[in-house]
């Protein structure tokens, strides 16, 4: 009886939060009030107004000095980070199989405070292969993973990423890292031939959602010697990955195998 009356809460706190989050920005772009919430809900107003209290208790909402309740940051931060885990939990096995395919490191990585932050690598088993950076950073504009994570960006902005997270670039060679972007968004994946390392070369592509939002970003990286004489397949291979990828992550966390 205590676990149904458990799930009913938490049910019932979801049915909020959903309502809140999918509320129309056109009719409430303030927030939604006790009384809007109840009334999208079809619910007993002094119930809402407990529950609301409640959850604005635990940070997942906000309100404003005007009594408008909106989600909150801290729920988003939470949301991002279960989508975080979720992605390397069902990415880890495609980018397993496109390694075997390739022969070459592989990695998985996100965009964090303007630079790109592995989140999973693969190694390739080869003597020689490009590092390990799970857990490190590099510039948005030193690797074709920052390339594809910037893919949907406006030029300017792109720009302005580039010039602002990366001291001493000029607008020459942020000009020249933006050419290369719009060229990737002809052909659906991007190259940074020898701009990180003189030996190495790196494929990426772009990760999306549910929504078509881009979040993620899978690359091959190794020895350009190795690499560029097969750049056109390698590239199919990728973005065959990502596809199954993005459908696996569409249907569900247990979808990959």
């Amino acid at each position: 009886m205590k676990m149904k009356q458990t799930q009913s809460s938490a049910a019932r706190v979801m049915a909020i939060l959903e309502a809140i989050g999918s509320a129309d920005a056109a009719q409430f772009p303030d927030g939604m009030t006790v009384a809007d919430v109840s009334r999208v809900m079809e619910r007993d107003k002094s119930v809402v107004s407990r529950q609301l209290k409640s959850l604005l208790e635990t940070g997942l909402i906000a309100r404003d000095p005007e009594g408008r309740y909106e989600l909150s940051w801290r729920l988003f931060v939470l949301a991002q980070k279960a989508g975080g885990q979720r992605l390397k939990k069902i990415g880890a096995p495609f980018m397993f199989r496109l390694t075997e395919l390739v022969r070459e490191r592989t990695y998985m990585s996100v965009l964090s405070d303007g630079e790109v932050l592995t989140v999973h690598s693969e190694s390739s088993r080869r003597s020689i292969e490009a590092s390990g950076w799970v857990g490190r950073t590099v510039p948005v504009s030193r690797s074709s993973s920052g390339m594809a994570l910037l893919l949907d960006h406006e030029d300017d902005h792109i720009i302005d990423i580039v010039r602002g997270t990366q001291a001493g670039i000029g607008k020459r060679e942020a000009q020249e890292f933006l050419g290369q972007v719009q060229q990737a968004r002809l052909k659906g994946y991007t190259l940074a031939n020898r701009i990180f390392d003189p030996e190495l070369l790196g494929i990426g592509a772009p990760v999306r959602d549910y929504s078509g939002r881009i979040t993620a970003a899978v690359n091959v990286s190794g020895p350009a010697t190795r690499i560029e004489p097969h750049i056109e397949i390698f590239s199919r291979h990728l973005l065959s990955t990502v596809r199954n990828l993005q459908h696996a992550l569409s249907l569900g966390p247990n979808s990959s195998n």
